[in-house]
């Protein structure tokens, strides 16, 4: 059970990234592919996704315990985007806090890989990079629209949590193992174990959805907001339907455009959840636009796209009870 004690401070705190971060997917995909407690989309995507690895990967999963914990330095405080700027951060992990995180629980003899990460050295430091940037190329790239459509599903779901019920509707309503009793956020877990109790003291908190775990998992470390991992709401129907009346309506590229907005999005992390080309993209918004559906406002020379009520209506209808539907 992890308990996490808010102040009034921390209510005005409480954050999610914009979209999936490549740190935290290596870590959960990695850990996922030898975790038996993981939800059914997550299954699906194991499948599929185990036989894309790679030995060049071992690095990366030479991090991954048995049990399905990692190290915090695997996931660390990235401050610009992208896979190759998380990358160099990872790389930069000063030898003592590898040492602190993982000497503990290594045996006396470790092999060169993990001596060499030990001591700082160069190459094993390189290894790890290249085991994660293949990660991200050869297993999760080839599935990221998905896992990008689950991602802004589900905070779309907790922006309209909080702009109907406020910050306790939103809490309360993470996942069904996930109690709010103000001033205290409870996560049960899969079955009994030790209590850890998290207080943030004005930290704030990040909340993470993923679609690679069926439990919470909990980061904190000094002088960093904490982190609450939580399954994503699965909003997606996987079973074979030949009939998409919204498809029929608007036409498939469309339908997955305005499904793809979910969750408010620029005009170039559009194309890339649909996998579309940027005037592409452009086009269909602007076709969504003038039918009602979406709306547009540019922010520092970027546009950005939200759905409006008549979209959220479109896509809650009684042919989209999920709110949104996966497409083929």
């Amino acid at each position: 059970m992890i308990r996490i004690h808010f102040t009034a401070a921390d209510l005005g705190r409480v954050v999610f990234p914009a979209e999936p971060e490549p740190l935290w997917e290596a870590a959960l995909a990695a850990r996922v592919l030898g975790d038996r407690a993981i939800p059914p989309a997550a299954r699906r995507w194991r499948r599929v996704a185990g036989p894309r690895v790679r030995p060049s990967m071992r690095p990366l999963f030479k991090l991954i315990a048995p049990g399905g914990q990692f190290p915090d330095f695997l996931t660390p405080v990235v401050e610009a985007p992208g896979l190759e700027a998380a990358v160099e951060v990872l790389c930069d992990t000063p030898a003592e806090v590898v040492r602190d995180q993982l000497g503990p629980w290594l045996p006396a003899q470790v092999e060169p890989f993990m001596e060499g990460l030990l001591a700082g050295r160069a190459g094993s430091r390189r290894a790890l990079g290249n085991a994660v940037r293949e990660f991200h190329q050869q297993v999760l790239t080839p599935s990221g629209s998905e896992l990008e459509r689950r991602y802004g599903a589900d905070l779309a779901l907790r922006s309209r949590a909080l702009l109907l019920g406020g910050v306790d509707a939103m809490l309360n309503g993470l996942h069904s193992d996930i109690t709010w009793t103000s001033p205290v956020l409870t996560s049960y877990g899969l079955g009994a174990g030790p209590t850890f109790d998290i207080r943030l003291e004005g930290r704030g908190l990040q909340l993470y959805p993923s679609a690679f775990t069926a439990e919470c998992l909990a980061l904190d470390v000094p002088d960093r907001r904490p982190v609450l991992v939580y399954p994503c709401a699965d909003l997606f129907l996987d079973e074979a339907d030949d009939t998409d009346a919204l498809a029929d309506l608007l036409g498939r590229t469309r339908a997955t455009v305005l499904r793809a907005l979910a969750a408010s999005a620029s005009t170039t992390q559009l194309a890339r959840r649909c996998g579309i080309s940027l005037a592409s993209t452009s086009d269909h918004t602007r076709i969504l636009r003038a039918a009602g559906l979406i709306t547009t406002h540019r922010a520092g020379g970027t546009a950005l796209h939200s759905l409006t009520a008549t979209g959220h209506h479109l896509l809650r209808s009684p042919t989209e009870p999920a709110a949104v539907r996966r497409v083929p």
